[in-house]
């Protein structure tokens, strides 16, 4: 007999509970020996298997059915699930071991900030939500003419003939233009459909943003002078 054989055990070790009706696993306890028995004493519901100690965030250690050993299954019980049709919350009703039904989903959509011009999609193939634009619900501008557009619909990019800017506010003989280079609105002048003479006589109609008439400008045709009448 060896020294090993005669070494006495210790008076108490590490156990491991689990639940009676889910076989979970629920944590350590102390389990004593018997020094009659030779033999540590097992209250209902504890084994001496050691459970897997690395698990996911949504796995739980069950024991199998011959308590012979753990399994590792999913659990999403205490979890917020989403549907990814809405992007809304709906109810949770799994049990362990179960997994989100199709049309549900255990990851939460990105934050979308109020104003922010997107929406959450989910991708089926990637098991992940994307973000698509959504200007549906966002007042949009014509950069041709400065006018309040029809958005457009959900998932479609804004594109380049309409903008989130709102145009500034302008006065008499002025109007708004947009400026891509910038993205931003310049004003500019807006004499359009107006005709002006100048001294010798010649008129001149202004049909495009941007152009004003010279200081001088007459809003008529000059009169003859008398002299040049006689002559």
């Amino acid at each position: 007999m060896t020294d090993l054989d005669t070494t006495p055990l210790p008076a108490s070790k590490a156990a491991y509970s689990f639940d009676e009706a889910t076989r979970e696993y629920l944590g350590v306890v102390e389990v004593f020996l018997s020094p009659l028995e030779g033999q540590y004493f097992l209250p209902r519901n504890v084994v001496e298997v050691t459970p897997p100690e690395s698990l996911g965030a949504n796995e739980r250690a069950r024991l199998n059915a011959d308590a012979s050993a753990w399994d590792i299954v999913p659990d999403f019980r205490r979890c917020m699930l989403w549907d990814t049709d809405t992007c809304t919350p709906m109810p949770n009703t799994l049990s362990l071991g179960d997994v989100p039904p199709p049309g549900a989903t255990a990851d939460a959509p990105p934050v979308v900030n109020p104003g922010t011009p997107l929406m959450n999609i989910w991708d089926s193939d990637a098991r992940a939500w994307r973000q698509l634009p959504d200007y549906s619900r966002t007042p949009v501008w014509s950069t041709a003419t400065g006018e309040r557009a029809v958005p457009p619909k959900p998932r479609e990019p804004l594109p380049n003939t309409l903008t989130v800017v709102e145009p500034p506010t302008v006065g008499e003989h002025q109007a708004v233009q947009w400026n891509a280079q910038h993205n931003a609105w310049d004003i500019v002048a807006d004499y359009r459909g107006f005709t002006y003479w100048t001294a010798d006589g010649t008129g001149h109609a202004i049909t495009e943003l941007g152009i004003a008439p010279p200081a001088d400008a007459l809003t008529s045709p000059p009169t003859t002078p008398p002299d040049d009448v006689a002559a």
